[in-house]
């Protein structure tokens, strides 16, 4: 590889990622992005695991609380497209870095809220935080992946945020019981606020972005020596990006060129349906097992069982998608709407448990396999806006499905009607996911095509 590479003085980036040999530095790539998508995950579901304890301690009605969870997911919408579009300006790293302590300083605000209104306004504000660090995170790992191991990369670092959303549980398990609530939201503070700092040290910018953007060649060389630590790299070496050309003007019509048109229009798609079903269940989970008679702290533990499942999921989904294609992923929401539909059977504690560890692992690995192709389609140039883009639109589904939620609670919708309802959604993404495969053929074409447009 290193002569290959040192051939003449121009040394080609894109070739030393794609034969680079796994190793510590994969590891430090994906560990670092899983950390900060550990505690974006948990704050994704603090209110929810907060929530039962709050309503009780406030005196509201469990349905209040469903426009708080809109507007949390609002603000993730919102900062989803915003830093997409920052991750592509100032760096991927500065970006996810800015997102978490962002997020961090309002959600430790959180334990000042007195009313239902400040609650809305400070989960909105730390949205746009939450929002910021997810598809920079997606881009940074796709960034350094070789492609043959784009997508478990990307989903074992996406396990951090299933893993984070079910540490919510524990917390409420544990500190509720003393401290009440706000115990949710001091963890859920500080722990982003103090990854930052130490990550701030040990994470690295993305090669291709610091190439094709003609950044100093101080940090390009230093992470070089961390990839291929055996390269000799020249004084005067020129750095270039072989299978991917840089564009200066970006604009949203590139999402719909060529071969993106349908796969942009797919994946929003399946995104927004799949989203409606995951945010209400990691919303209205814990309350709406405690509703079928079963006592608040089970309720919390069996609620984890969700996001395990989607660990689970996530990490079993990924090298199919790597070697099989996207179309596997359409077993998972093939096998989860059932699932999702029996929750509100009255089954016993113990088979509920079962259920939902299932549902979290079609539900939320499906997700995953999204995520996945997500941050694999689109060029360096423009592949934060494009994921940030995705996961913004997806949001539409993640506030209207804890929004609904909360108006067919108010209603008094019978929970296992409740729980039929969210199984439609997910019915829906097994036929869009499928036409998604047909449409991706996971070359670099798909991208390159609509590139190489721009720069003519």
């Amino acid at each position: 590889m290193t002569q290959a590479s040192n051939a003449g003085r121009t040394i080609d980036v894109s070739r030393l990622i794609e034969e680079q040999k796994v190793g510590w530095f994969a590891v430090v790539v994906i560990f670092t992005a899983w950390l900060i998508m550990l505690t974006d995950g948990y704050e994704l579901g603090a209110l929810a695991y907060a929530a039962p304890s709050l309503i009780k301690s406030w005196g509201i009605q469990r349905s209040a609380l469903g426009p708080v969870f809109g507007a949390n997911i609002f603000g993730i919408m919102v900062g989803s497209i915003l830093f997409g579009w920052i991750g592509d300006k100032i760096g991927r790293k500065r970006a996810i870095l800015f997102g978490a302590v962002f997020y961090g300083l309002v959600t430790l605000s959180t334990v000042w809220a007195t009313t239902v209104h400040h609650l809305l306004w400070l989960r909105f504000v730390a949205g746009v935080g939450i929002g910021g660090a997810v598809p920079n995170a997606f881009v940074l790992v796709s960034e350094f992946a070789p492609k043959r191991l784009r997508a478990t990369w990307v989903t074992t670092m996406f396990t951090g945020y299933t893993l984070g959303a079910g540490f919510g549980g524990g917390v409420a398990v544990w500190l509720v019981p003393k401290f009440g609530w706000t115990a949710v939201f001091v963890v859920g503070g500080l722990a982003p606020i103090i990854a930052a700092c130490i990550l701030s040290f040990v994470m690295h910018e993305s090669l291709r972005y610091r190439v094709l953007n003609n950044w100093p060649q101080a940090g390009i060389r230093k992470t070089l020596k961390r990839l291929a630590p055996g390269l000799s790299v020249p004084a005067d070496a020129k750095f270039i990006v072989s299978d991917e050309r840089s564009v200066t003007r970006f604009k949203v019509s590139m999402l719909f060129q060529g071969n993106l048109r349908q796969i942009t229009t797919t994946l929003w798609l399946a995104y927004i349906a799949n989203s409606m079903a995951l945010f209400f269940l990691q919303n209205w989970l814990p309350v709406l097992i405690e509703a079928t008679g079963i006592d608040a702290h089970h309720a919390a533990m069996i609620s984890t069982l969700f996001s395990v499942g989607g660990t689970v999921g996530s990490l079993v989904l990924m090298r199919f998608i790597d070697t099989k294609g996207v179309k596997l992923v359409t077993i998972l929401p093939l096998i989860g709407f059932p699932l999702v539909a029996a929750l509100g059977m009255g089954f016993s504690a113990g088979v509920l448990t079962v259920i939902v560890f299932g549902v979290g692992f079609c539900v939320s690995g499906t997700q995953s396999g999204l995520n996945a192709v997500g941050s694999m389609v689109y060029p360096t140039s423009f592949r934060a806006k494009g994921t940030g883009t995705a996961i913004g639109i997806a949001k539409i589904g993640s506030i209207s499905g804890p929004m609904i939620g909360g108006a067919l609670l108010a209603s008094h919708m019978p929970v296992a009607q409740l729980f039929q309802f969210a199984a439609i959604p997910v019915a829906a993404v097994t036929a869009l996911i499928f036409i998604l495969g047909r449409a991706y053929r996971g070359s670099d074409d798909i991208s390159e095509e609509v590139v190489a447009e721009a720069a003519h």
